[in-house]
Order: structure tokens, then sequence, then C-alpha cells
């Protein structure tokens, strides 16, 4: 199960929240983004951080988000990720810094990452994030992951028609038709359309001085947090 929806609209924050019962695991994030132009690419920094649960170790990794770079925007655009992410773990004391490596101007392999240390170490990790992964272990012991080859799960949604009136695919139906036709006048009118009925919403909610409530999601300090997470459930 997997919920990701707009929790603050000043600024901007997007909550995510998805779980695998079966492995007892879960996952709580939020994040919004600030943009910046680099000559022909496009920065965008990711504010905010992310919780993994193992809830079968009683274990917490609170992890930090990379940037992500929008590559050759005058040309043929292509996507990357850098800087570096932080990941910690109260109730175990394990750290780790992991830096996102940015393709070099001339040569280099694009899609790197690696683990930093300090102190002992468990493990070190290196490789492509969305290829082949390497990891060893102060035991000597050494694993690889080809993340292409392993298996993809596809998402299942509920059909457009009856999804609430505020969910993403139907509330940006016209503007992906659109869209998909090739017709940006179009997509650009239903769009403007959308953001226009939200600006309204916002100015009587502030007229009433009533807050904004998002359905899935409760605020708690600085962050957000699924109102039924998989943690108190179980």
């Amino acid at each position: 199960m997997i919920s990701s929806p707009q929790v603050s609209h000043h600024p901007p924050v997007s909550g995510f929240y998805c779980e695998c019962p079966e492995k007892r695991m879960c996952v709580n994030a939020h994040v919004w983004t600030k943009s910046k132009f680099m000559g022909v690419s496009v920065g965008v920094s990711m504010v905010g951080e992310g919780v993994l649960y193992l809830l079968e170790h009683g274990e917490q990794y609170i992890f930090t988000l990379p940037c992500a770079y929008a590559r050759s925007i005058l040309t043929v655009p292509w996507v990357e990720l850098g800087g570096k992410v932080s990941i910690s773990c109260p109730q175990t004391g394990y750290s780790a810094s992991v830096t996102f490596h940015t393709k070099p101007f001339y040569g280099g392999k694009v899609h790197r990452g690696e683990t930093n240390h300090t102190g002992a170490v468990v493990c070190r990790a290196q490789g492509e994030w969305n290829g082949m992964l390497e990891f060893t272990y102060s035991s000597g012991e050494t694993k690889t992951i080809d993340t292409n080859r392993l298996s993809v799960t596809r998402k299942r949604l509920r059909a457009v028609d009856r999804q609430g009136p505020e969910e993403s695919r139907r509330l940006w139906k016209h503007v992906t038709e659109a869209l998909r036709a090739g017709n940006m006048d179009e997509a650009t009118e239903h769009k403007r359309h959308l953001e226009e009925m939200q600006r309204n919403d916002e100015r009587q909610r502030t007229a009433t001085k009533t807050p904004w409530t998002p359905k899935h999601f409760n605020k708690q300090g600085e962050g957000w947090v699924y109102n039924r997470p998989l943690w108190e459930t179980h």
C-alpha cells in the first residue's frame, strides 16, 4: 500500500507512506523541493527526511534525500542524483553517509554511489544505484545486487471513475488527456482552471480561518505522519 498526497501548500510539502505487512516494513517520509537553474541543467534540492521502520527488529532508520538534476534540458534531457545522504538508527547506533556522484564533465560513469564511514565499519557499499551494487562486510564476505534483475511489481490503481474528486489521476484527468493528444493549449487551459480553483479554495479557507486538514497525514513537529501506520496497527 502506498499513499503520497500533498499535505501542505505553503511550503508545498508532499507526504509519503508505503508498507509491506508481509515483511513488517514501512516507510514514512515528507519532502518539499527548491529548484535552481544551472545553465542547461536544473538542480532540485529535496528538503525533508524519511524513516524506514523494521518492525521485526524494533529499529528505525532515519534518512535524508539526495538532490536531483535534470541535465541537457535544451537537447535530450536526462536525470541523475547527486549529493550526500545521511542514514542513522537511534536503536542500534549505526549510521552511514551515502554519496551520490554526479557525472564528471569529461568521461566518468553516471548513477554511481558509495557509502562513507567513520569508526567501526559493518559494511561498505558502492556501485551504480540503478545497476550493479557491491556490498563488502567487515567479515570479508561480499555480495552483489543487480537492480536491473530485481522483480518489478506493477502498481494497481483504483479506476479513475471510482477515485475521489481530489485524487490526482481524476483531478488532472483532462490535463493528462490533452498532453497525450499533444494539445498543449488545451492542457494549459485545464491546468490554469485547476490552479485557479485551488487558489479560490485557499482564499475561502483564509477568509473563514479554516485550517488545511490532510485526509491521511497528521502534522507532528516539523514532519508529517500517516494516520494509520503499520507500526500502530501491528
